[in-house]
């Protein structure tokens, strides 16, 4: 499936990412990151602020078609050469991830919570468990040129994000399953016109 556009939706927001020419991440309507023009040989990455909740940031993921879309609160990162593990600190707990023999493990106060099943291809993400909220530490592990990057989320959330196509002023989602399309509601506006 070929789509342009994804959407979905998390507290009310409207996240939307759009897969043209250049890149862009929309939050209710108004555009927020925008990627330079140019081919990604791999995957994208975009990521911006929640309009009215600037601590947690929308960040997408978007690879062979799919789009990875989580929203929480982005942590410092550091990284420790010695061990070549990055890491962070959040409510006491140190948080560490590492890429030994291309598998990124995820760690929380020195104990592994999750780990890649296969070999490190282009991305991974990895998370604990969901608290009673539903919310959870996010760890995203990337390419950076030769060597491998690590993002961390904390109060972190998935957002399903669904395909869509452009109709009129809405996105409608692409029929996938044999039951026709449905308008999301994701209102457009002139951005797109």
């Amino acid at each position: 499936m070929d789509s342009k556009y994804f959407a979905g939706k998390w507290n009310e927001h409207d996240i939307v990412f759009i897969n043209e020419e250049a890149e862009q991440l929309v939050i209710d309507g108004k555009p927020v990151a925008k990627n330079k023009p140019g081919m990604h040989l791999l995957y994208t990455g975009i990521e911006g602020e929640i309009p009215i909740e600037p601590e947690l940031h929308a960040v997408i993921r978007y690879s062979d078609y799919h789009c990875a879309c989580m929203v929480g609160k982005p942590l410092e990162t550091s990284y420790d050469k010695e061990t070549k593990t990055f890491y962070t600190y959040y409510k006491n707990h140190k948080i560490e991830c590492h890429n030994k023999k291309m598998k990124g493990t995820l760690l929380v106060d020195g104990v592994e919570v999750d780990k890649e099943d296969g070999m490190f291809n282009t991305l991974a993400i990895l998370g604990t468990n969901a608290d009673e909220n539903g919310k959870r530490i996010m760890a995203v592990l990337e390419p950076d040129g030769l060597k491998i990057k690590c993002m961390f989320l904390a109060e972190a959330e998935n957002v399903k994000m669904y395909a869509c196509k452009k109709q009129g002023g809405e996105l409608v989602t692409v029929d996938q399953v044999g039951d026709g399309d449905f308008i999301l509601g994701f209102m457009l506006g002139s951005m797109l016109n």
